[in-house]
């Protein structure tokens, strides 16, 4: 374990922290993960930049690894209501700009050991917060619910529905249930005030050309990792992640 990371972005008060002892590696090191952490800065457990863009080469912690057991995969895990484990993506861009800006990760929600967590994000659109007309709000929340109109273990689009910040108004379309044999393949994509979402290749009903034009105005970026919703702890691997523009 490279306690480095912590120590280096937290200060001295991380090296009391007790580590897990594990012998894991960076996910830098994996030529599949490159591209999109070029483009990403690493938040945890809050909001903190805790890995800076650019300095990715052989840095890992607990919130942040490849195992050297099970799925080698990227992997995100965090403790606590509200915690995270998240890359968050440096470009950003208008969902009006007449680009094609799109997330492709392959996504395996490691449930059995997500305790007592009933809700965890993976997949995320945000807006910029430090800009003038910013709400500080996701367009998009890509969610693993331990149970939600009887459907156990179901992955679901949250979308807000306006560009409003004291709105309440979100769509909650359910997508399908998780596996938890293998990972599942997701495409956000973004384009001429649309957004479309597919599964495997394959469009979700209710989320192809979704009309998003009421968030034009609101600059925004793409999220992936791990974000407990409520108490306990979440780990989301990634077989596979990208951003996108076009």
């Amino acid at each position: 374990m490279n306690p480095n990371t912590l120590s280096k972005y937290l200060g001295s008060a991380a090296l009391v922290v007790s580590f897990v002892s594990f012998a894991d590696t960076a996910p830098y090191s994996y030529t599949q993960y490159q591209s999109v952490l070029d483009d990403s800065y690493l938040q945890a457990p809050t909001s903190t930049k805790l890995i800076k863009q650019g300095d990715f080469a052989g840095q890992y912690n607990q919130y942040f690894h490849v195992p050297d057991f099970g799925n080698q995969w990227m992997t995100f895990t965090v403790t606590g209501d509200h915690k995270r484990s998240e890359l968050r993506q440096v470009y950003e861009w208008y969902s009006d700009d007449g680009d094609l800006n799109k997330m492709i990760g392959e996504v395996f929600i490691d449930s059995p050991l997500s305790g007592s967590v009933d809700e965890i994000t993976f997949m995320q659109i945000h807006d910029v917060t430090n800009n003038g007309n910013a709400i500080n709000k996701p367009l998009l929340r890509l969610v693993w619910l331990r149970e939600r109109n009887n459907i156990e273990n179901g992955i679901w689009a949250v979308i807000k529905k306006d560009a409003d910040a004291s709105s309440s108004s979100y769509d909650k379309i359910y997508i399908t249930q998780h596996l938890e044999s293998q990972p599942i393949k997701f495409e956000v994509r973004i384009q001429n005030n649309e957004m479309t979402i597919k599964k495997d290749g394959a469009a979700i009903s209710g989320l192809s050309k979704y009309d998003i034009s009421y968030w034009s105005n609101l600059e925004s970026y793409f999220k992936a990792g791990v974000y407990n919703q409520d108490d306990g702890t979440g780990t989301v691997q990634f077989k596979s992640l990208k951003y996108y523009t076009q």
